[in-house]
């Protein structure tokens, strides 16, 4: 299909959404398009609020605003692979792939949109940073942030103990998560000195243990985690600095921090440019 708008919206998490909101309220013709089945990116796992409701509750009625607007085109399911010149951009839709293993009749599978668009909003969000130990590909080693995903969006619990290995604040939302689903935190491994902020805080008043300038270094087990071992570390030495610590456990999170996503920044020749207070490349 060839399309044309105002406003082109790549992401539909809270950045997207408030993006393609300002750009509808004002009459634009907009589309925003997300590679997920759902709006809400971020959103939808969250321990945070918006408005003073619950981020799923804002994400609800900012779809619901967004699907009474005329000029406004929603495309969830649909990944921009594409940003060519003069703002031409593809988009590759899934339409009906999550029904069958064939389309219905009548129906088709994918499309491909070819839009041209005035002015692009690239909300594209962040990568989370893996943490690398030994055995990390052993099944029961994940990013902290799957682990909130499955604990608070799908209501599944990946393990029974977890360890987390971390190395900023944000991550602690994932042991907290499992803390308050009745799951036992068998301990947080932060790389940081003297950690501080209200997450930290928070699982410091729930009893949970932090072990401070310490990182998960090797996982045990052959298909499935039984343990991991955590020790002491120099960050300024990149150096383990103590034999560690065995501690039983199902699942191991890790959180190495954030990236953002610059893919579609970098389509029409712009190099990314390092920031040092964030550790990652930027448009």
């Amino acid at each position: 299909m060839n399309q044309h708008c105002d406003v082109l919206v790549v992401g539909g998490g809270p950045a997207g959404l408030a993006a393609a909101l300002a750009a509808g309220r004002s009459g634009a013709r907009v589309i925003l398009a997300d590679e997920q089945e759902e709006f809400g990116g971020s959103l939808l796992d969250t321990r945070e609020s918006l408005d003073g409701k619950p981020a799923a509750e804002w994400v609800a009625a900012a779809v619901a605003e967004l699907k009474d607007m005329r000029e406004v085109t929603l495309l969830p399911r649909a990944t921009v692979n594409g940003y060519h010149d003069h703002n031409f951009l593809t988009i590759h839709e899934r339409l009906t792939d999550h029904l069958g293993d064939r389309a219905p009749l009548g129906q088709v599978r994918q499309r491909i949109h070819r839009v041209r668009a005035r002015q692009v909003v690239l909300a594209t969000g962040a990568h989370e940073r893996p943490l690398v130990y030994g055995n990390n590909d052993v099944p029961g080693n994940m990013l902290a942030g799957a682990v909130s995903t499955y604990v608070r969006r799908y209501g599944v619990a990946p393990g029974k103990k977890l360890v987390l290995s971390t190395n900023n604040d944000h991550a602690y939302r994932v042991a907290l998560d499992w803390f308050d689903a009745g799951l036992k935190v068998v301990a947080i491994a932060d790389a940081r000195h003297n950690p501080r902020g209200s997450l930290v805080e928070e699982a410091r008043a729930k009893g949970i243990r932090i072990l401070t300038s310490s990182a998960v270094i090797e996982a045990r087990g052959s298909k499935h985690v039984t343990a991991a071992r955590v020790a002491a570390i120099d960050l300024k030495a990149h150096a383990v600095t103590s034999p560690g610590e065995w501690l039983e456990c199902d699942l191991v999170a890790s959180s190495g921090g954030y990236s953002p996503v610059v893919h579609l920044a970098s389509h029409l020749g712009g190099k990314p440019v390092w920031r040092e207070d964030i550790l990652g490349f930027v448009p």
